[in-house]
């Protein structure tokens, strides 16, 4: 063996071990890693228009982080105050509140029995429907409180990831385009053309995947508002943000708000308003925006496929289960983006330096 093919080896040797130890020491934090990335290529778009306005770059990402964080904490505190609110209103009635609860659900349960019971004079089916109906009920109840004992415990641990995800984020904002651009001069020279026109269809590309995915739960978020004002629902406005926060969670985002307004409106005593809520929800927050407006726009704006958009946002995240709202359009998107580059090049574009 050469001296210099020797030399090319343990160099290579060298960086492989470093490139798995980062790894190795990094991954505990793959989530907050990716959820940076994510953060910081949606943020640049209005930093870049904050900064054409004021001239500062710094001043810039400090204020859309502020804002973010701003709108976050008027969310959180105003559910807290519902949450409050509603708690207190029921605890100052001179009833229990098992048996308010008991008798809205018994009401609801029983105004839904009945009609199905008139329509197709089934014996005992009444009956039926009232247990089962019940059972699922106090099921989703049990699922719920289970779900809030396990995150309770582990807030501390969100605080930390969260202070990671901002100070990430705020470097990567600062100096990313920079950082990229670095990378891009250690390419060879003959593969740098064929790099920057990677680089090109991906901005295109994950441009639609996420920020377009952002407007379309804005969009849902302004049908939330209009509908649920309609429906007569209290604290209209922010349930309508957070069908706009959630909806970034395909499939079952917006359900995460809207399915326990449902349950709530049963429990009450309102099975009408919970019928109605539930249809609004799912035909025009769920079915329109998910599976026309976002695959449409996404479509229109980086010639994203539609059914690779609702590909990408689906079977990622019945997979990987959250994380996958990052990594899998993240991943389909590097598939599109690397076929767009080579039927480029097979579209008579020079061939790669050293191929045939």
């Amino acid at each position: 063996m050469e001296k210099k093919q020797r030399d090319t080896l343990i160099l290579l040797s060298i960086v492989t071990a470093v490139a798995l130890i980062l790894i190795f020491i990094s991954w505990p934090f793959r989530d907050v890693v990716a959820i940076t990335l994510l953060l910081a290529f949606i943020l640049q778009y209005p930093t870049a228009w904050l900064e054409k306005r004021i001239h500062r770059r710094r001043t810039s990402i400090l204020l859309v982080l502020l804002l973010i964080f701003a709108a976050l904490a008027f969310v959180l505190l105003d559910v807290v105050y519902i949450f409050y609110s509603e708690i207190s209103n029921i605890s100052a009635s001179s009833e229990n509140i098992d048996k308010i609860l008991n008798r809205g659900l018994e009401s609801s349960i029983n105004s839904i029995s009945t009609r199905i019971g008139q329509y197709f004079q089934v014996t005992g089916l009444q009956g039926r429907v009232s247990q089962l109906s019940s059972t699922i009920l106090r099921d989703l109840l049990a699922s719920a409180v289970t779900f809030i004992e396990r995150v309770i415990p582990n807030i501390p641990l969100y605080i930390v990831e969260l202070v990671i995800i901002t100070l990430l984020s705020y470097y990567l904002l600062l100096s990313g385009k920079s950082v990229v651009n670095e990378l891009t001069t250690l390419v060879p020279l003959g593969y740098k053309e064929y790099v920057n026109r990677f680089l090109a269809h991906l901005q295109k590309i994950y441009y639609s995947l996420y920020v377009v995915n952002i407007a379309s739960s804005l969009v849902s978020g302004i049908f939330a508002a209009v509908g649920y004002t309609i429906l007569g629902v209290p604290y209209a406005l922010t349930f309508a943000i957070l069908i706009a926060i959630f909806g970034l969670i395909p499939v079952i985002g917006r359900a995460i708000v809207y399915v326990p307004l449902t349950i709530y409106y049963l429990l009450i005593g309102d099975p009408l308003r919970a019928l109605l809520l539930l249809i609004f929800s799912w035909a025009v927050l769920d079915q329109l925006t998910g599976l026309y407006i976002l695959p449409l726009w996404a479509h229109r704006t980086g010639k994203v496929p539609q059914a690779l958009t609702i590909l990408a946002f689906t079977a990622p995240i019945l997979a990987l289960g959250p994380i996958g709202f990052v990594v899998g359009p993240a991943t389909y998107g590097l598939a599109l983006a690397l076929y767009r580059t080579y039927r480029d090049v097979r579209k008579g574009r020079p061939a790669l330096a050293g191929g045939g």
